[in-house]
């Protein structure tokens, strides 16, 4: 209660500090020229020089900010703000209909940690435009460290995107830290759609906090770190969220609704990348169930799937069974086999043709490898057991 009570206070006091009249003003410019700019969803290079001023104008709000402020009453005194100057659109039916070029969205405000994360949301013609802002605290102040935007606004480059989450690892044994945002591509589309796993290497030197405010400009310089060192992208089911994570110093784990086996169903897939330095590379697993590894070993090329089988000599049967079109099923359950505590039977029923048995290896946690493919069951492998249709916490079990 005492904390409702406090938001309440924060709203209804005097009037906030709106954002300086040319945010809006630049918003409104861009509404005017959509239809020169539907290419791009009506953003153009003056998007920029809108989303910086809004980015400072949030980081004047956080001067009187302390260390252990309330995220959520920073939020809703941003909140007040924007609805009083009218950037917050409230007419979604005829004046924000897939078109909110010309307003904002809320300010999400959290913790990292010892960080803060600030997400903002610059509307466009096909919903919002989200950059992200980390900043760590100085003994005096909050200074940004590192930030995310889509700067450029042409076809082919632009892409704007919503951006589901923002982690920020543990230190490594040098101080530095990964930071990772998990994104996919704005509301406009299908049921499938983009998304992102991007992480970028913060050194310890990179944290230490950016120089004073200049004198003339009156703001802190931009942070300066090395590009990503992943940078994913996939095309995938646009579930909520269409895509999770857990970053740590050296690796990053992401998990996402891919395409299935039957038509218009998903499986659910895992991307496990290790990160050296600036390098990242791909790693087991790929699937969390032996199902789900199937479809991925069906739609990979065999250049991948070869490291995922025990004999060279799967590879016509990959190539004879190989599928991208995703239509099928699973017309029988996932079944362990009796004489042998890691080998499991998966049944297809691919389009318009015969079941296929596939013996499957599972080695925990997440390592599978085919083992044989056949056209009839294996005889051993009848045993129900629920861990071959439970789906696990890969993020907990991947350390």
């Amino acid at each position: 209660m005492k904390t409702l009570a406090f938001l309440l206070a924060i709203l209804f006091q005097a009037p906030q500090a709106a954002p300086p009249p040319d945010v809006q003003d630049a918003l409104r410019q861009l509404r005017a020229r959509l239809d020169e700019h539907r290419p791009t969803f009506g953003a153009t290079d003056a998007l920029t020089g809108a989303k910086h001023r809004f980015r400072d104008w949030i980081e004047s709000r956080m001067t009187g900010f302390d260390q252990g402020g309330d995220v959520r009453a920073l939020g809703a005194t941003l909140h007040a703000a924007l609805a009083g100057a009218g950037l917050l659109c409230g007419d979604l039916n005829d004046e924000c209909d897939w078109n909110f070029l010309g307003y904002v969205d809320d300010v999400r405000v959290s913790r990292a940690g010892a960080f803060l994360v600030v997400v903002t949301a610059v509307g466009i013609s096909c919903g919002f435009d989200e950059s992200a802002y980390v900043y760590t605290w100085d003994g005096q102040r909050w200074r940004r460290v590192w930030e995310h935007e889509r700067t450029s606004y042409t076809p082919k480059a632009y892409l704007p995107q919503i951006i589901h989450d923002v982690q920020i690892s543990p230190p490594d044994a040098n101080g530095a830290r990964l930071v990772l945002t998990l994104g996919s591509q704005t509301i406009c589309g299908g049921a499938f759609k983009d998304i992102y796993a991007r992480a970028w290497r913060l050194e310890s030197g990179d944290m230490a906090g950016l120089p004073a405010p200049s004198a003339v400009e009156g703001k802190a310089a931009a942070p300066t770190y090395g590009p990503p060192v992943l940078d994913w992208t996939a095309h995938a089911n646009d579930a909520y969220p269409p895509i999770q994570g857990r970053v740590r110093p050296d690796a990053v784990v992401v998990g996402f609704t891919a395409g299935g086996q039957t038509s218009g169903e998903v499986h659910s897939a895992i991307r496990h990348f290790r990160i050296e330095r600036r390098t990242a590379t791909q790693v087991d697993p790929i699937a969390s169930l032996p199902r789900d590894f199937i479809v991925e070993w069906l739609s990979a090329p065999w250049d991948e799937s070869r490291t995922r089988s025990e004999s060279a000599s799967l590879e016509a049967r990959h190539g004879e069974l190989h599928r991208t079109d995703g239509v099928g099923d699973f017309p029988e359950a996932t079944f362990r086999c009796s004489g042998d505590e890691d080998l499991w039977q998966v049944v297809t029923q691919l389009y318009e043709g015969p079941k296929r048995y596939y013996l499957v290896r599972w080695q925990r946690p997440y390592r599978f490898a085919v083992v044989d493919i056949s056209e009839k069951p294996y005889a051993d492998c009848s045993v129900k057991d629920s861990r071959g249709e439970t789906y696990p916490n890969v993020f907990d079990d991947l350390r």
